[in-house]
């Protein structure tokens, strides 16, 4: 009796264990079998197939609907991944932290969208980028995560879960050209090479930006330097996130290497990473990014500290190169000039003290802020004047410039 019963027992937890195993697999297919019961996500499916992929021919529209209908899908892209949701507080926080941006929690938009092209516009876009005129990303307030806007066949096997809707892509498309004056063939979303893998990478990209930015991540991180490093790049450029010092390191040893290739001269141009002007016209200085510098330099690596004070010299004496976009002698103020001066005689001048026995690359006769102080002495009072700009070395730092020669 026992023995039966023990094999009763065994054989349940056998059928138990097949279940669960059953469940699981076909958890995915489950929520992908779920699609067609959205009859909203069929109907705009319809209508993106039938409208065929964006192009110079062929200019389609979109607007929140599509953008809403794909949510669920990238949810469940983002949760099968295994990205850990945030709460809204400390999402408010790394929305700030990493796009300089504030999320109003009383305003009604349920969006943000951070332009890459156009930094300082907040104007809500949800047509997917092209990469020429619109190329940004969305902040999804209520939901905590953020994600670039697609069609939904660039994120769904749309052929094989949605077969039933096949014959919309049958016959071949033609628009007239008015200039060549004859029909252009246009292309269907079956005709998009490579589609499968320009989803995959869609997907990719929506996990490891999200696990990264919201989970820290740092295998995510490690992809994204791989793959995805131009969105690395627009942190610091674009928006001045600085603490994280891989980022730094890529990002300055580039921008460096990509101007000194152009001539000696463009070396200061990596000041522009530096000290920036925000949307509402104010210095911005990035103290991370300096911090870097000031950890990375050593007796036989002060690049970067030698361009920013070779920047100093067209701070003051103008573009006369030409390197610049914009003259900065003529782009900050004279409070701003004496503030960017401090800051970068606050890493260069203990630098120099520390390494000045090592003439090979140190080689520097004076200071950056010495040479300045004969020059244009009332850069010495403006620093004084306005508490050293709270830099608790810079007092010490201007005694020690008698050492270096007469101070006026």
């Amino acid at each position: 009796m026992e023995k039966n019963h023990n094999k009763i027992k065994m054989r349940l937890n056998i059928l138990i264990g097949m279940a669960i195993a059953i469940i699981s697999c076909n958890s995915t297919e489950t929520k992908e079998h779920d699609l067609k019961k959205d009859s909203m996500l069929t109907n705009v499916l319809i209508r993106q197939l039938k409208d065929g992929p964006s192009s110079d021919y062929n200019p389609t529209e979109y607007g929140e609907t599509d953008f809403e209908v794909t949510i669920p899908i990238l949810k469940n892209k983002l949760e099968e991944n295994g990205f850990k949701y945030i709460n809204k507080a400390t999402f408010v926080e790394k929305i700030k932290l990493y796009f300089n941006r504030t999320i109003d929690t009383n305003n009604v938009d349920k969006y943000l969208y951070v332009d890459y092209l156009k930094p300082c516009n907040r104007k809500l876009h949800y047509h997917p980028n092209d990469y020429i005129e619109l190329e940004g990303t969305l902040v999804l307030k209520n939901q905590f995560f953020i994600t670039d806007s697609y069609s939904i066949p660039e994120i769904i096997d749309y052929q094989s879960k949605f077969a039933e809707l096949s014959y919309l892509e049958d016959k071949p498309r033609f628009i007239y050209d008015g200039v060549e004056k004859e029909k252009v063939e246009i292309d269907r979303w079956k005709d998009v090479k490579d589609l499968q893998k320009l989803r995959e990478k869609n997907i990719q990209v929506l996990v490891h930006r999200n696990k990264y930015l919201f989970n820290d991540d740092k295998a995510s991180l490690t992809w994204l330097t791989f793959n995805d490093n131009t969105f690395l790049t627009r942190l610091l450029v674009l928006f001045g996130y600085d603490q994280e010092p891989k980022v730094n390191k890529m990002v300055l040893d580039s921008v460096y290497k990509e101007n000194i290739d152009k001539g000696e001269t463009y070396n200061q141009c990596i000041a522009n990473l530096f000290f920036i002007k925000d949307c509402n016209g104010k210095l911005q200085i990035r103290n991370g990014l300096l911090k870097y510098v000031e950890d990375n330099t050593s007796s036989t690596d002060n690049r970067f500290l030698y361009a920013l004070g070779d920047y100093v010299s067209t701070l003051y004496n103008g573009d006369i190169n030409e390197l610049f976009n914009e003259d900065p002698s003529k782009k900050f103020t004279s409070l701003e000039k004496a503030k960017i001066v401090a800051y970068i005689a606050n890493i260069e001048n203990p630098a120099i003290e520390k390494y000045k026995k090592d003439q090979v690359i140190w080689g520097k006769t004076a200071s950056t802020l010495y040479n300045l102080s004969v020059s244009h002495p009332e850069v010495i009072k403006l620093i004084q004047q306005n508490n050293y700009f709270e830099l608790s070395r810079m007092k010490t730092i201007i005694e020690k410039l008698q050492e270096e020669g007469p101070v006026e």
